[in-house]
């Protein structure tokens, strides 16, 4: 069976301020370059817009180390989310309209990122099935309260059966290939994929060296390679 991936970037729907198509990081996201560059990263558990309660879980075990292999010190979701517990806090939807200026003094972030899980569903129809995961990234700085970074990404996966000839196997086996695929791995891609857009951090060695890299190409590349 091979898995198919699509990835569908928020970059192309942002314009610079003369209107033409942005291009590069620095062009997309200028406050990752300028006085406002984040070296830590304050990841706040996703809000979940789905019916699947597991969701944010899965979330949370799969984003901390792809944002840190690109420069950028986070703290453990699950301890985050531990402390917004015992604050009374119990969704994130909760904190998302406070000032960034909060988590600045009681985590010393210098930005924070907000998730939202929109799809993470299960398809069949006949022999024909997949698996859907779409988040949206925001992240803002905590000194200016600014949007400094966002990115848009869908991994839907082919979990289809290779035909046998006979119809009645084919729709059971794709049933339950559906049924039982891991999202862990596919929650973790679609990170890795969205943080190919992310200017890298200071803990990096690429920081700073990315300003002029095309978005589009290195997304290509990514989700090329991946589909390998």
């Amino acid at each position: 069976m091979k898995k198919i991936l699509y990835i569908v970037f928020a970059g192309y729907l942002i314009t610079s301020c003369s209107g033409l198509p942005i291009q590069t990081k620095a062009e997309a996201f200028p406050g990752m370059y300028d006085d406002r560059k984040p070296l830590s990263v304050l990841v706040i558990p996703a809000i979940n817009n789905t019916t699947a309660a597991e969701a944010t879980d899965y979330f949370n075990v799969t984003i901390t180390e792809p944002l840190s292999n690109v420069g950028y010190y986070t703290m453990p979701v699950e301890i985050v989310k531990d402390i917004f517990l015992n604050e009374g806090i119990v969704d994130s939807t909760m904190i998302k309209g406070l000032p960034t200026a909060v988590f600045k003094k009681n985590f010393g972030a210098d930005a924070v990122l907000f998730v939202t899980i929109n799809k993470w569903e299960k398809n069949y129809i006949i022999i024909s099935g997949n698996v859907t995961v779409s988040m949206d990234y925001v992240m803002l700085s905590t000194e200016t309260n600014e949007i400094i970074w966002q990115y848009s990404a869908t991994q839907v996966v082919n979990t289809s059966a290779e035909s046998s000839g006979f119809l009645i196997a084919d729709l059971i086996s794709t049933a339950i290939t559906t049924a039982t695929t891991d999202y862990v791995p596919i929650a973790k891609q679609v990170n890795y994929q969205a943080f190919v857009a992310l200017p890298h951090g200071g803990y990096s060695t690429q920081h700073g060296l990315d300003r002029d890299q095309n978005i589009s190409t290195i997304l290509k590349d990514a989700a090329l390679e991946e589909d390998l």
